[in-house]
């Protein structure tokens, strides 16, 4: 089902593509966007870049954590000696 969508969606866009641009009613001195792509000649020079800078003022310092916990403690499972300090 989705290749047979994806082929109509493509046969579609050919299909506009290769269709004549016809305006339905007469102009009003407002060019469709259109005629105004169409018509307009690539910009000259390249855009400014304009994403920002992360400034990094100083390391990061964590104290460390904890150590990982595996498994229940002891005398959590019924059947398991108590803990020593018990």
């Amino acid at each position: 089902m989705r290749a047979l969508v994806a082929t109509l969606l493509a046969l579609t866009l050919l299909a506009s593509t290769a269709a004549p641009h016809v305006h339905v009613r007469p102009t009003s001195g407002d060019e469709c966007a259109v005629c105004v792509l169409g018509h307009t000649a690539p910009p000259r020079c390249a855009l400014p870049d304009v994403a920002p800078i992360v400034q990094v003022t100083s390391d990061v310092a964590c104290a460390p954590g904890l150590p990982p916990v595996a498994g229940a403690p002891l005398g959590a499972i019924p059947g398991q000696s108590p803990p020593a300090g018990a």
